[in-house]
């Protein structure tokens, strides 16, 4: 467990001290290093260097200690002017429910309803105008003992069960007549999309016996699970809800003369896994995406959810500071409008930041840290910021205690931005860079020498 250091709590006794812009840059800010004042001194001339880079693979499944259980997932074909393309498709097993269907082939299949629930909060652009989406039967098995990254893709049949073309309705909630015995009753459900799929692929259900019906590992052999995927190029992404109870592989039938109806459902213990790519070619970002280290521009730096981009952020002359208490520091970053973008691709809303150990190793800096000791986790960005400003076109970000890590030699220089909660977040944000001429992104100080 991180302790509180004494750097730290010097942070901490003088974290609210107010503090202002000054002077022209130099290399680290000769008004920092002037003078032997005693006094609060300011300065937001320290130099700093930033670039983007990739992220790794994106695990989607796993279980164990350190499970990762997506509860939303991001769907489409996304064409982003300033970051690219980028194409997002979900596999699913469904299983019974607690309680075990009655099949019999005497029975007779009316219609087979995958059920999807919105996520309106997470879905992304522009969402006004038509998708459309393919479902397929998976053909090959999804192992709820393996792990499962972004990249994973899994064989499925030659042909799709539906096609179905939309225009997502987010809000407004769906009212369907769903069979109660012999009668019809109307439904009343949140915002989810209803996509009818091929029966013919299902009749054979009603003949499946008892033992591959009740238990799990049997019929998932028999019917694998869903592939849904984009076949239309949109300005927008959907964030599906695939674990909520509403989530469901509905079959509507007939029992003599009752109308029925059974779900199928995704629960805790049945992989979904979400397959993403980004493709950056050509595009705005491309010349700006550092790999293995190189050096590529920084008046401008990225950052992109899902498996998206990240940023770095070095503060080269650090050890410059040493003899010095940090009362306050804040990361100013700009939120930079581009020309060729979409005004339906709004900023980021909160971001994230880790410590660069090493290649492999990250830590969350004690910024982000602190604050969780006696704080929600949503709660940490109010202390931490990392949220935009209402109604101002800026970023900001307290680097407070961990600048005074950085200075004392107990962190390393690096620190590495993210979208926070990025696996199932599509927005994106494009920032001003440490070399931006007009709005660069600037390290405002306030510090007491000693």
């Amino acid at each position: 467990m991180k302790k509180l250091t004494k750097p730290a709590l010097w942070v901490l006794s003088f974290f609210f001290v107010a503090f202002f812009a000054c002077n022209d840059p130099t290399v680290i800010g000769s008004d920092l290093l002037s003078g032997d004042q005693l006094d609060i001194e300011f300065t937001d001339t320290l130099t700093l260097k930033a670039r983007t880079i990739p992220n790794d693979s994106l695990v989607v499944w796993r279980t164990g200690t350190n499970a990762v259980l997506f509860q939303n997932f991001t769907f489409g074909d996304f064409q982003d002017p300033v970051f690219g393309r980028t194409v997002a498709s979900v596999y699913a097993q469904y299983v019974t429910n607690s309680n075990l269907p009655k099949f019999d082939p005497s029975q007779i299949l009316d219609s087979v309803v995958l059920m999807l629930p919105y996520n309106a909060s997470l879905s992304y652009g522009k969402l006004d105008e038509q998708f459309t989406i393919e479902v397929y039967e998976m053909a090959e098995s999804l192992d709820p003992d393996e792990e499962y990254t972004n990249s994973d893709s899994f064989s499925v049949s030659a042909v799709p069960l539906a096609v179905h073309s939309f225009i997502p309705n987010l809000t407004d909630s769906i009212t369907v007549l769903e069979p109660n015995s012999d009668t019809l009753r109307q439904v009343k459900s949140p915002a989810h999309l209803r996509i009818k799929l091929d029966p013919a692929r299902f009749v054979p259900f009603f003949s499946l016996d008892s033992a591959t019906i009740a238990n799990d590992s049997s019929f998932l052999e028999y019917f694998k699970g869903l592939w849904l995927k984009p076949s239309s190029q949109n300005a927008g992404l959907l964030s599906f809800k695939m674990r909520d109870p509403l989530s469901n592989l509905r079959f509507y039938y007939r029992d003599g003369t009752d109308t029925l109806s059974y779900d199928f459902r995704i629960f805790s213990g049945n992989p979904v896994v979400l397959h993403q790519r980004n493709y950056y070619t050509g595009t705005t970002v491309e010349p700006y995406i550092s790999q293995a280290g190189e050096e590529r521009p920084d008046d401008l730096i990225f950052l992109q959810g899902l498996n998206g981009l990240n940023f770095e952020l070095e503060i080269p002359y650090a050890e410059e500071m040493r003899g010095i208490i940090i009362n306050k520091a804040e990361l100013v970053l700009p939120i930079i409008s581009l020309n060729n973008d979409n005004d339906k691709n709004g900023p980021v809303a909160q971001l994230y930041a880790t410590e660069v150990v090493s290649d492999t190793t990250l830590l969350l800096i004690d910024d982000i840290y602190l604050p969780l000791l006696n704080l929600a986790t949503d709660d940490f960005g109010n202390y931490f910021g990392g949220k935009a400003v209402a109604d101002e076109d800026f970023y900001k970000v307290s680097l407070s205690a961990h600048l005074q890590k950085v200075i004392d030699g107990s962190s390393t220089k690096k620190i590495r931005f993210t979208v926070h909660l990025r696996n199932e977040r599509a927005a994106r944000v494009v920032l001003g860079g440490p070399s931006n001429t007009t709005s660069p992104a600037k390290l405002r100080l306030s510090f007491t020498r000693y």
